[in-house]
């Protein structure tokens, strides 16, 4: 039996991105700079972003991790597509993995203009920016318990 559109959810907006851990079970997260008025403005998030028209998830999630980073990343395991929504309502569904930077990289983020910083957050540093509402997405801290199950360090 083939099922109408009435089953199937209209997702308006793809995007990508990277979960990095570090030795120490830290995230790497990025904090935007953003401009006045922006609702995204000093919040933090996973290295990620806009899947572009005739671009792959995994080629936009390397792209994002090395604009946001300055890291150019392996993906090791596909973590899952989440799927969020907009503060106006469109759709978006983020493919995410978990991805390494080879040794040696430091970080240096490439969109200046669009990243403040980039650093790895402890667990505990974590649960306190989620708390106090500065962390961007709700499934960042589902991206970040993935990771940690996938490699194994939860």
């Amino acid at each position: 039996m083939q099922w109408d559109e009435r089953f199937h959810v209209s997702v308006n907006q793809r995007a990508a991105g990277v979960v990095i851990l570090n030795e120490q079970r830290e995230l790497l997260l990025v904090r935007e700079k953003g401009s006045a008025g922006q609702e995204k403005t000093g919040l933090w998030h996973i290295p990620s972003g806009t899947v572009e028209d005739g671009e792959n998830p995994q080629d936009a999630a390397i792209r994002e991790a090395f604009e946001e980073t300055g890291l150019r990343v392996q993906l090791i395991k596909f973590l899952g597509a989440y799927l969020g929504r907009f503060p106006d309502g469109a759709l978006i569904l983020r493919h995410v993995w978990l991805a390494q930077p080879p040794p040696g990289q430091a970080l240096s983020p490439a969109f200046t203009h669009e990243i403040a910083e980039a650093r790895y957050i402890g667990k505990t540093e974590f649960d306190a920016l989620y708390d106090e509402g500065l962390v961007r997405m709700y499934h960042t801290k589902l991206m970040y318990e993935d990771a940690l199950r996938a490699a194994g360090k939860d």
